[in-house]
Order: structure tokens, then sequence, then C-alpha cells
């Protein structure tokens, strides 16, 4: 198994704010509707088709990442820019480790996607709880499923039965937008940049036509099953962007559910969140 992060020390710890931006990757936020333009029935078949076969070739993608990763965060409340590794597994596996500049870990947050625990090394405790109780559904949006995380993260739509509604060619240039809904009441537009075969954009909207959750993917790697090597998540009802940059990819890493499994010392302050 490789595994870059369990080997690092485990050491003291801030900006809390970046390290749960990060590990919530669900701003709250309002984006403004791109322009659209109609495109002909033969060309929206043409497209459907393609977008068909993009997602029958992902089921073939590796199943796991692991990555140094770049976290900047800004807001109205902090800012600040926080380095160390990135694992994730599907569907929903992620964990984070936060060092400073010599190695040593500040802070640890792992998820299953059904519970949570972070740990800033140096207060001495560790924060744990359900991704479905209030202090995590204050800032994660409708529309954002935290059982499906790591495919939000490397920029893929998530397993499931989705119902293409339209697709149509953005007015910028930019590739076609496909609105698209999984049946369970939110329905979302995503950007087809069809000459690299990826998804470029990712708008989440509840059953009012309101926006509410966007994420924007840029500097692909190369290859068949490329990744989003920077991913920008914007908040604007809260002044707030996050910025993850990935780098330093290991390749073909291999995980079990215990690697996204820690558990402090004894020493350290249990806090059960609700």
């Amino acid at each position: 198994m490789t595994n870059r992060i369990n080997s690092s020390r485990t050491r003291a710890g801030r900006w809390q704010g970046v390290v749960l931006g990060l590990c919530l990757l669900c701003l709250a936020g309002c984006a403004s509707l791109p322009g659209m333009v109609e495109i002909p029935a033969k060309e929206q078949e043409r497209l459907i088709q393609e977008c068909r076969e993009m997602l029958a070739r992902q089921q073939s993608c590796h199943c796991c990442l692991d990555a140094q990763a770049t976290v900047s965060f800004s807001s109205i409340w902090q800012k600040g820019t926080l380095n160390g590794y990135l694992q994730a597994m599907a569907p929903s596996y992620l964990k984070f480790l936060a060092v400073n500049p010599l190695g040593q870990t500040m802070a640890i947050f792992v998820t299953d996607g059904d519970f949570f625990r972070y740990v800033p090394v140096l207060e001495t405790k560790q924060y744990e709880g359900k991704v479905t109780g209030t202090t995590y559904a204050k800032y994660a949006p409708p529309g954002f499923l935290p059982e499906h995380g790591f495919y939000w993260l490397i920029g893929r739509l998530y397993p499931g039965r989705i119902r293409i509604l339209d697709v149509t060619r953005d007015r910028q240039g930019d590739g076609y937008w496909f609105a698209i809904s999984y049946g369970n009441g939110t329905k979302s537009l995503v950007l087809y940049d069809e000459k690299q075969g990826v998804l470029r954009r990712h708008i989440v909207m509840n059953d009012q036509d309101e926006k509410i959750f966007n994420v924007l993917y840029d500097e692909y790697t190369a290859g068949d099953c490329p990744l989003p090597g920077k991913v920008t998540v914007t908040a604007l009802v809260h002044n707030s962007t996050m910025e993850i940059r990935l780098a330093d990819w290991l390749d073909a890493p291999t995980f079990t559910m215990d690697d996204f499994t820690y558990d402090a010392p004894p020493s350290f302050d249990r806090v059960v969140v609700q």
C-alpha cells in the first residue's frame, strides 16, 4: 500500500479555517448563470452520446488519489494558505494532513462520507461527528452529497441514474452546458470540454432554480483518466473563495478503508460535534 501521510510526524497546528474549508469542500454560494446558445437536435444527440461514452470510460479509472496539496482560503473572517497531503478513495473517503515547512503535522482530517474526525494537533483536541449533523449541514449546501465526495474532488459526475435535460453551447465558446438531474430534488449545469473530454464547471441548483453550489476545474493531467490540478470553490454569499492545487501525484495508489481512520493520542480531549 502506498501511503505518504501516515509516515509524517504529528506536531503543531493552526489554520483551522483552511482545513475545515477543505474537508467540507462545499461552501454555500451564488454563482451567476452562464450565457448559453441553443443548438440543433442532431448536435445535441451527438454530444449526449459523447458524454455517455465519457462516463462509461470513467468506470474503469483508478479508484484512488494521492497528491501534494496547497489549499488557499479567503473570506471576510480569515484567509491563509496551507500545504500538505491529500488522499482520497471512491466513493467518499478523504484524508488531508496539513504540515508546516519542517514537515511536522499541524492538523489531520478524515472522513468516510458518513463520519468525520478533525484533529488540530496543538489544541490537543479531536473533533468528531456525523456529516448529517447540524454543524456539517451548516456549511454544506443542499446538493452536495458527502457520500460522493471523491467525485466532487476529481471533477466527475458521481454514479447513478442521470437524466440529461438539455444541451446548449457556452456563449463564450468554452464548451457545452449539460443540464442534468439525478432525481434528488436538485439539478446541475455542467460545462463539458469536448476537446479534452472533461468537466470544467459544475453548478448545482435547487428545485426553484436557485444556485446553491459552484465548482471550477482546471489544469487537468494528461491521459485516459485526467484529474484536475486546480479546484476552485466560490461562495459569493459569504465573500469566500477556496482553491485547491494538486501536484506530485503518486501513480495508481492503493488504499483500504482503514487508511481513512485516525485516532488521536489518549491525552487529547474528545469533542463530539452535533
